[in-house]
């Protein structure tokens, strides 16, 4: 029994923790940080959502900040507005699967499929290809680099926990500030509807954003999309 036991515990690990660490971590094909620059990479997942999304691209416009999108591909397609909006203000749409479902319960060909539902979503609205790529919740199983390989894979340098219901808009800009850096990628999110987020969350993100983008030493860097992080010169 015991070694049944630790047979499908290694089985379990050899699917969901270990891709995952080798994808956070060692994948050299999974871009985690940019070149040594004063340039940071704000990255949004998990939306588009009809009340923050609006209000987070006010936000950014305000402070000349261009963004990166992870968008859910079924969210996008009731709001393609959004999407169009995102693009037109000059930020960049990525992917982040179909539905928001993690890999580690998705089969080979489902994780297929979730990709090319949400990528031809976004060519549908914006007429673009959807260029990168980031898992819900950075999980990997074996076969997500294989099946993502039409994009370009992006994790990050900092996640604050800005879905946490007892977060306050004081204690993450600390934590941005904190992960603000050359080359940062750091991964907030403009919808609390997914499993584990509290549902107002994104609302202490934008305060807290504010106070992140009006602090004195933030305005020493330039905020860039991931594809215009990645085209600076280190």
């Amino acid at each position: 029994m015991k070694k049944l036991l630790a047979a499908g515990l290694l089985l379990a690990a050899s699917w969901t923790v270990l891709p995952t660490v080798y994808g956070r971590s060692y994948a050299k094909r999974v871009k985690k940080q940019g070149p040594d620059c004063p340039e940071i990479a704000l990255t949004f997942d998990d939306g588009p959502n009809p009340v923050y999304t609006p209000l987070l691209l006010d936000l950014l416009k305000q402070y000349n900040v261009k963004a990166t999108f992870f968008v859910i591909g079924e969210k996008a397609k009731l709001y393609p507005d959004l999407i169009r909006r995102i693009e037109k203000e000059g930020h960049e749409v990525g992917i982040h699967n179909n539905r928001h479902i993690s890999s580690w319960l998705l089969s080979p060909a489902a994780l297929e499929r979730e990709l090319v539902q949400a990528a031809s979503h976004i060519t549908a609205i914006t007429g673009n290809r959807a260029e990168l790529y980031r898992p819900p919740w950075g999980h990997f199983n074996p076969f997500t680099l294989q099946k993502a390989q039409p994009f370009q894979t992006v994790m990050w340098t900092a996640i604050p926990g800005d879905w946490k219901k007892k977060m306050t808009p004081e204690k993450l800009a600390q934590k941005l500030r904190l992960a603000r850096s050359n080359g940062a990628i750091i991964t907030l999110h403009d919808s609390g509807h997914t499993f584990g987020a509290y549902e107002k969350a994104p609302a202490v993100m934008l305060e807290a954003l504010r106070l992140f983008l009006m602090d004195q030493e933030s305005a020493a860097f330039s905020f860039v999309t991931v594809s215009t992080l990645y085209r600076s010169k280190s």
